[in-house]
């Protein structure tokens, strides 16, 4: 009977332990791995998995949303004097209207090679991964895959990647 009591007790403890660690991985927090996704925009198809090996900026932004529209053109300017190589901008906007995101992205002069929109298929699933229901967000994504900062500063920015 105690063996079996004791069995029950350790699988129940094994169970809330992975359970705890799993979910805790995906949070789109400093230090953790960033969740997956695709992007897409008239030429190319992305997915931040392809990224490994150098910092990626994800910048979420919407029409909608000025501040985000704002921060997305201060990480468009700093990130065209960077090296490709070591760094990529990834500019996700959310919004469903395919030819407005155009229309943006033109009217912005934003570098249309950095702007992807989420298809409408994962789109919900990418907001709740990184947590966008509660504002737009931006994540520093290290070469290995992990969430080094959150809503970076150009100042935050140039000292990690000048380490």
């Amino acid at each position: 009977m105690k063996k079996t009591m004791m069995l029950i007790v350790l699988f129940a403890v094994l169970v809330v332990s992975v359970a705890a660690y799993s979910g805790r991985v995906y949070q789109p927090v400093d230090g953790y791995k960033a969740p997956g996704f695709s992007v897409c925009n008239a030429d190319t198809s992305l997915s931040v998995a392809n990224l490994k090996g150098r910092y990626v900026l994800v910048n979420f932004w919407a029409s909608t949303d000025a501040e985000s529209r704002i921060q997305n053109q201060e990480y468009d300017s700093f990130c065209q004097s960077l090296s490709q190589e070591r760094f990529c901008l990834l500019s996700v906007n959310v919004d469903r209207n395919e030819r407005l995101f155009r229309e943006i992205v033109r009217n912005d002069n934003l570098n249309a090679e950095a702007q992807f929109r989420v298809d409408e298929s994962c789109l919900s699933r990418v907001a709740r991964d990184y947590h966008l229901t509660k504002g737009l967000r931006s994540f520093l994504i290290d070469p290995e895959g992990r969430i080094v900062a959150t809503n970076p500063s150009s100042s935050t920015l140039t000292q990690v990647l000048s380490e």
